[in-house]
């Protein structure tokens, strides 16, 4: 029996801690980090907690309390520390989880291959930004690449920014490409580096 697209909805549960005086338009399960605790994580249920601007010893509790739970949680980061950039590509990425836009070839375990064990999670949402760090020399080792397109799709746009990454990348990096029609910004980009 086929599902609604309500219920396609309903199964991934995703939500976002950060600094309190953090607001991010559009997710239900905010969580400030001054009232983030074990119980409250169990008693949402999450899969999927994204966490932004996180020390390390509340990266470490989170991540700790997330794997007893079965909860995926991935700590994000930019380059310039603009948590813009990190809320909209959470928007995005959530937007593609429960959403209904084909194809249907993202999932939370997806992100939780990016999120495993120490891995620095940089978010990107414009492409140019995204090739300057990839093509940088002393861009750090990256171990997985997880990449919304934007706009209207086209299978040869597709494939041209999907090669363009790919010369950037080694052979072994594990990517995941999609498309997302009304992305905020001009791509979504989660990409893995060893720290």
């Amino acid at each position: 029996m086929f599902k609604s697209k309500d219920e396609l909805k309903d199964q991934v549960k995703i939500g976002v801690a950060a600094d309190d005086s953090n607001h991010i338009l559009g997710i239900e399960h905010y969580l400030p980090f001054s009232q983030l605790t074990d119980e409250l994580m169990q008693q949402l249920g999450l899969d999927l907690l994204f966490v932004i601007g996180a020390s390390p010893l509340q990266t470490a509790l989170v991540k700790y309390w997330g794997s007893e739970q079965g909860c995926i949680v991935a700590c994000l980061e930019t380059l310039n520390r603009d948590v813009e950039i990190a809320e909209r590509v959470i928007i995005n990425i959530k937007s593609k989880l429960e959403g209904v836009e084909l194809p249907h070839n993202i999932n939370v375990g997806d992100i939780r291959h990016l999120a495993q064990d120490d891995n620095q999670l940089l978010v990107f949402n414009q492409i140019k930004h995204l090739k300057d760090f990839l093509d940088d020399p002393d861009c750090p080792y990256v171990e997985s690449l997880l990449y919304l397109m934007h706009g209207e799709f086209s299978v040869e746009r597709f494939e041209i920014e999907q090669e363009a990454f790919s010369q950037c990348l080694s052979q072994e990096t594990l990517t995941f490409y999609s498309h997302l029609t009304n992305g905020l910004g001009e791509c979504t980009a989660l990409v893995s580096v060893k720290r």
